[in-house]
């Protein structure tokens, strides 16, 4: 992942997901997805596989948003007792509405939920901090576990989503208001901050 000169210090007044290795990554996940469940229709039938319906969100103010648009990225820790506890819930209601999570793992192991989760790497090994953590923490968030950032998957705009263990009704609340803010190009340094959880382990 290519971390151009003054990423840093763009990533500290805008909370997108800026670098092009970042957006390649999603992308490319998502294309190993889909070859994989193509290859495996191949074999099952001989017919043009039919795509899943879009699932949609209701939003705030009564439209309606495409999930395939938006995903989570996920900050966890296999030593986080918060990240056991939040992991669970939020895999199953993503699983429930087709929401993509990519899990990033901060010590290096997985749990039952994301049991093999990406790890944060550094282009220059010289660097103190992975290339992940700098786009999605750089903004002066604190890095901790468990963290959710809602990413455009079209534009790599990136929104904090919660931080520490939050119930389902309040993090899909909160998702259709920054889903409402991001159709709105609503600068998201203008919007409310994320409502406050102890239970978190800091880095």
């Amino acid at each position: 992942m290519n971390i151009k000169t003054g990423l840093t210090a763009l990533l500290l007044s805008l909370p997108l997901l800026a670098n092009a290795g970042a957006r390649e990554e999603l992308m490319a996940l998502e294309a190993t997805k889909t070859n994989s469940s193509a290859d495996a229709t191949a074999i099952t039938t001989s017919t043009i596989p039919v795509p899943a319906p879009a699932s949609m969100m209701a939003l705030p103010d009564g439209r309606r948003a495409n999930m395939k648009d938006y995903a989570v990225v996920l900050f966890m820790q296999a030593h986080c007792q918060y990240s056991a506890k939040f992991d669970p819930l939020l895999k199953g209601w993503a699983d429930e509405h087709a929401i993509r999570v990519y899990p990033y793992t901060l010590d290096g192991g997985g749990d039952v939920s994301y049991p093999t989760p990406m790890i944060p790497r550094k282009t220059d090994p010289n660097s103190p901090i992975a290339d992940e953590i700098v786009t999605f923490f750089g903004n002066g968030l604190p890095i901790a576990t468990p963290t959710a950032f809602m990413v455009n998957v079209n534009t790599l705009k990136a929104y904090p989503l919660t931080q520490g263990v939050m119930d389902i009704p309040a993090l899909e609340s909160r998702m259709a208001s920054l889903i409402q803010a991001d159709m709105d190009n609503v600068d998201p340094k203008t919007l409310p901050p994320m409502p406050a959880s102890a239970q978190v382990t800091p880095q």
